[in-house]
Order: structure tokens, then C-alpha cells, then sequence
């Protein structure tokens, strides 16, 4: 009952929400003036995207884009556009010829993540890979995880990812980046963790709110009632890159455990725990005490500081080693030293 109800209610905010934009025309578009972002809804028709839930990512993305939508609408010297507003099949070569034709600025696309092993949580932006298409993406991308870091969820970073063929590994990235239009994969958070499911029931018009204001800080818009003003804002300025950026396709170079103190009950253990990779930041780490037949849920590192100090309730289970898993940017792991707790004193 419970999941009947959830599911009406999702349909009926789809519907409310696509009444609300289908009433607008389209307008002629000037390739300066105004600005003009194209937001895709990710998946749609039989792309269901992601379907760990009873209701499948292509209608989770099409609700945020039109809130998104109806948010950018407020702003002054903005022209908004979907890829598309009806549940439909659309090749991502479709998405970025649609883009081009109306002369776009920028194209967001919309998605919710989840993965194989189902212990990841979290927000990330992939970006184009090379010349200014990565700037300008990188630096719109910083502001999407600053409005979902401000949300409460957990910043895993801006990423780009390379194919077989040397080019970028997202089609709707390269297709853009063919047509010099920059484009970002915007994936809001986890679908199948508990630490983000919560905003899959509640959150979703706070999503394409908090999208919409990600965009108009990154164009330095003002709101048409003159309340909201970010025509003084900054964003972050990315240097151009000399050549592609490359993603990290190995694993942390060194983790390391060092025992400080264990108590006498067997319960607790604080540790120092260092993790080095020359070539993305880590991320997470996670832990087991019986050898690692188990392991903890993946903890937040503290980004920036290549150790850290971290303190460990053991209340349940045979302890016998402990031993620490570090993840990178791209969650790439390397196991610690054991340490083994039987012959602790």
C-alpha cells in the first residue's frame, strides 16, 4: 500500500508539472541573446534508465527537468528548452542535433545513479575531457554539487571518462563536444542506498530548484522580480587544459593502519589511517575486523588530508583482523596492512 501510494503520488506530480510547462509556446531563439540552456531529461521511452526502483529513472528525470525548468523560467535574458517533454525514444545523437538547432549555450543532462555492488552514495558531474568544453563544464559542475552538498548529500566529485576510441565515453558529452556545445552528466544521487533514497521520495522538486539556481549562479542571471541577483557572482574559473583529462584508472598507491589504542572490552579501536594516489583524491574507506569477511559501509574521508584518525565501534561479531579499504575519485580501492587484534594486549 505503502508503494501504491508513493507511485500515485510521483505520476500525479509528473502530470501536474507537465500541465503546468506544456501551456508556454517556444519562442525563436538568437544565438547570443538570450542565453539559451537545454535541459535533457535522462532515458525515456524504452530507456527505462535505471530500474532499481518500481519506477524507473526516466521518470524521476523528466519531473526534475521540468521543475528545473519552470525554476529558469524566472530569471531574466534565459530561453529553456527540454530535449524532450513526452516519455519518448530519443537517441543521444537526437539530444545534441535538437541542441545545436536552437543554438544552445549549454545542455544538462539529467540523471539518478546507482551501483553494481549498491554501497556507493552520493552526487557527481561528468564533464567533457579537453579545451574549453572541460572548463566551462568543471566550472558549472562545481556549482550542481554545491547546491546538492547544501542538500546534505555527499560531493563525489567532477569526473570525466575516456573510451576505447579516445574520445569521450558519454555519448551525449561527445555529441555535444561534436557540435562545440558544452554539455554535463548531472547524476543527483544513489537510488539503491539509504543514505539517498530519502531524496528520491521527497526531494525531487528540491533537486530541479536547486538545479535551476546551479545554472542561473554559473550565468550570473537575475530573477525577473529583481530578488534574486547573481549578475556579481563568480564561478569558479577552470584553466583550459593543455591536452584531454584523463580519468584515474588505478588504484590508491599506498594505505596504511597504524593501531593508536583498543580498549580492553574489545569494542573500540582508534586508528590512523593514511592513503596516498598521486592521481585523484580519495574518497571513501571502509573497514572489517573478522579478516574481511564483512565490511563496514563506505565512510566519508576527509578530503584533502592524506591521514586521517578515525574511531571504530567493534560491539558485534569475532574480531580478528582489521584491515581498511581506501577509495579514490573513481572508486578504485587498495586494502590496508592487517592488524590483528588477537594479539593486542
Amino acid at each position: 500500500m505503502k508503494f501504491k501510494r508513493r507511485l500515485t503520488a510521483v505520476i500525479l506530480s509528473l502530470s501536474i508539472v507537465a500541465t503546468v510547462l506544456s501551456t508556454g509556446h517556444m519562442p525563436s531563439v538568437n544565438a547570443a541573446e538570450p542565453i539559451v540552456v537545454v535541459i535533457d531529461p535522462g532515458h525515456g521511452g524504452s530507456n527505462l534508465g535505471t530500474d532499481y526502483l518500481p519506477i524507473p529513472e526516466k521518470h524521476y528525470t523528466m519531473i526534475v527537468a521540468m521543475y528545473m525548468k519552470k525554476q529558469l523560467e524566472n530569471y531574466q535574458n534565459v530561453q529553456v528548452y527540454l530535449t524532450h517533454s513526452e516519455d519518448i525514444d530519443m537517441s543521444l545523437e537526437e539530444r545534441a542535433e535538437f541542441a545545436d538547432k536552437v543554438n544552445a549555450d549549454f545542455v544538462f543532462s539529467l540523471h539518478f545513479n546507482m551501483s553494481i555492488s549498491h554501497i556507493l552514495y552520493g552526487s557527481e558531474v561528468w564533464v567533457p575531457s579537453e579545451g574549453s568544453l572541460y572548463s566551462q563544464g568543471y566550472s558549472v559542475a562545481n556549482e550542481f554539487l554545491t547546491q546538492f552538498e547544501e542538500m546534505g548529500l555527499f560531493n563525489r566529485g567532477i569526473k570525466t571518462r575516456i573510451g576505447s576510441k579516445g574520445a569521450d565515453y558519454y555519448g551525449i558529452i561527445r555529441q555535444c563536444a561534436l557540435r562545440n556545445i558544452p554539455a554535463v552528466i548531472v547524476e543527483h544521487c544513489h537510488v539503491d542506498h539509504s543514505n539517498d533514497a530519502p531524496y528520491m521520495e521527497s526531494q525531487l522538486k528540491e533537486f530541479g530548484i536547486r538545479d535551476a539556481e546551479a545554472v542561473a549562479r554559473y550565468f550570473g542571471l537575475v530573477s525577473k522580480d529583481g530578488k534574486t541577483d547573481y549578475s556579481g557572482y563568480a564561478p569558479l574559473a577552470v584553466p583550459v587544459p593543455t591536452s584531454r583529462v584523463v580519468n584515474d584508472t588505478t588504484a590508491p598507491t599506498h594505505v596504511s593502519a597504524n593501531l593508536l589504542s583498543y580498549d580492553k572490552t574489545g569494542k573500540y579501536a582508534t586508528v590512523e589511517l593514511t592513503a596516498l594516489d598521486a592521481e585523484s583524491p580519495i574518497q571513501y574507506y571502509s573497514y572489517s575486523y573478522d579478516n574481511g569477511l564483512t565490511w563496514s559501509m563506505l565512510q566519508p574521508w576527509t578530503k584533502g588530508n592524506p591521514t586521517i584518525t578515525i574511531s571504530i565501534n567493534m560491539e558485534y561479531g569475532k574480531k580478528e583482523n582489521l584491515i581498511f579499504k581506501a577509495y579514490n575519485l573513481y572508486d578504485k580501492s587498495t586494502d590496508s596492512n592487517p592488524i590483528r587484534l588477537t594479539d593486542v594486549k
